[in-house]
């Protein structure tokens, strides 16, 4: 190595073995990396980034190849495994102060006022949640002066203020420093890093430029196609749809990068690029209520009141919290001349879907088996959810619409455009089906051209009253 500080990684290898055989994490990874240097890795989830940060750590030792480093390495800040659980957050200061010869009551004020942890400090580690256990390995990793940081998803942690105090003790007050820094959120490497890196199939790829970098990622996830992954399973009834949605959403890569883009063009003020890339980010997971205030912030900068409208409605009928959203909702309505309390909005209760309050993606996928359509109208969709409590009487009021039973569109066949949205309407009319019966209708080639009738002779909507009386007159 040269006499200028740095780490060296060649060759580097880490294989798991699996019941189902090798799994090969990191299959040759080679780069340098200087003091002063912020790399800055892009991945999707478990691609081996958090494994590759262990490695250069030291907490875990590659399968082959080295890491040589003539810097002091920090372990992966948020990182809790060196700690002691039986010890208490007090004893674990005690002890690394002790192994780097640091000022212990020093120390220890520095971290209680940072982590604000409290009283907490005082009980073992073990009894901690994973977020208490980061804010207490960030504050400890600030009291040792190293030559180089790991920084693993420290934006996960903690709230506005805290992630304020750790740039300001990061990249101010140590801006001097050499730093890997890893992260869902791709704002955060391109506001705090030199070099950028693409790590995928085993593989990194180094980069000068953020956007050269985030543009590759695009393309290894799959970005730049148009297909996304089949049907893999179904929602057992409409409240298992609605909440666990986020948590699904937010673990596929491709959407998370969709709305990474539309906060880009938001806080650019972009806001119709906003607005339509939430909304596309949507049409893969339309019961993602948060995305759905984030569309109707968007529409409202705009003047797009009925838009923003059915956003903050919709929202709020999926469960977001009431009051986080009622005042833009009221906001948006009194642009239009409407009241709030002539319309209020309907709270979501997690009730069986026939008695549930609508929301904009279930008059969708309504429209899809019931007229054919692949839109609805901005007005009509609005007329819809400010004037029907419950699904089964939106339902039944389209179902009286003279586009009830029209001859579905070629491009109902497109299902790689939307493939989700059978399953969907499965989960909110055959809730009592089987899950093995589930994907089989989901599968049913009639979905798309017949899905109205398909749903019947399967026994969906079976009991839903408005919609039994509505087929009754339609007879």
């Amino acid at each position: 190595m040269t006499g200028t500080p740095m780490i060296s990684v060649r060759d580097l290898h880490k294989t798991y073995t699996t019941r189902f055989g090798k799994n090969v994490v990191l299959d040759g990874v080679n780069f340098d990396l200087e003091k002063g240097e912020r790399l800055g890795i892009l991945g999707r989830n478990g691609a081996g980034k958090s494994t590759m940060i262990r490695l250069i750590s030291g907490a875990e030792r590659p399968t082959s190849g080295t890491v040589q480093s003539s810097m002091s390495v920090s372990w992966p800040l948020a990182f809790g495994g060196a700690f002691q659980p039986n010890l208490t957050g007090l004893d674990n200061i005690r002890f690394i102060s002790r192994i780097y010869d640091q000022d212990i009551e020093e120390n220890l004020e520095f971290v209680e006022d940072f982590a604000e942890l409290g009283p907490y400090l005082g009980e073992e580690v073990r009894t901690y949640s994973s977020g208490m256990r980061a804010r207490l390995a960030f504050a400890i990793s600030m009291i040792i002066e190293f030559d180089c940081f790991l920084i693993d998803e420290i934006g996960a942690v903690g709230d506005a203020r805290f992630h304020d105090r750790c740039n300001q003790e990061l990249f101010r007050k140590r801006g001097d420093r050499a730093m890997i820094i890893i992260s869902h959120d791709a704002s955060y490497i391109r506001d705090h890093c030199t070099r950028f890196a693409v790590l995928h199939g085993g593989k990194l790829e180094l980069f000068e430029e953020f956007d050269t970098a985030y543009s590759q990622f695009r393309i290894k996830i799959g970005m730049e196609a148009k297909d996304r992954p089949g049907l893999i399973e179904c929602p057992s009834n409409r409240r298992e749809l609605i909440e666990t949605t986020h948590t699904v959403a937010m673990l596929d890569d491709q959407f998370r990068v969709a709305v990474q883009a539309a906060d880009w063009c938001r806080d650019d003020g972009e806001w119709e690029e906003a607005e339509a890339g939430y909304k596309d980010a949507l049409t893969h997971y339309p019961y993602q209520r948060s995305y759905w205030v984030q569309a109707a912030h968007a529409a409202k900068e705009m003047g797009n009141d009925i838009s923003a409208e059915i956003g903050y409605r919709t929202a709020i009928a999926l469960g977001e919290a009431h009051a986080d959203v009622r005042e833009h909702l009221e906001f948006v309505m009194g642009r239009q001349g409407v009241s709030i309390q002539e319309h209020p909005p309907r709270i979501y209760a997690g009730v069986d879907a026939k008695d549930a309050a609508p929301s904009g993606p279930d008059i969708m996928v309504f429209a899809r088996v019931a007229w054919g359509a692949e839109a609805v109208e901005d007005a009509v969709l609005l007329q819809l959810l400010r004037e029907h409590p419950t699904c089964d009487s939106a339902l039944a009021e389209m179902m009286r619409d003279p586009r009830f039973g029209a001859q579905r569109s070629a491009s109902m066949d497109a299902v790689s455009e939307f493939p989700l949205w059978p399953a969907n309407i499965i989960a909110i009319a055959c809730p009592s089906m089987s899950q093995e019966d589930k994907r089989k209708l989901a599968q049913e080639p009639a979905m798309l051209s017949d899905p109205w009738n398909t749903l019947l002779n399967a026994g969906g909507f079976a009991d839903w009253d408005a919609v039994g009386k509505a087929l009754a007159e339609a007879a």
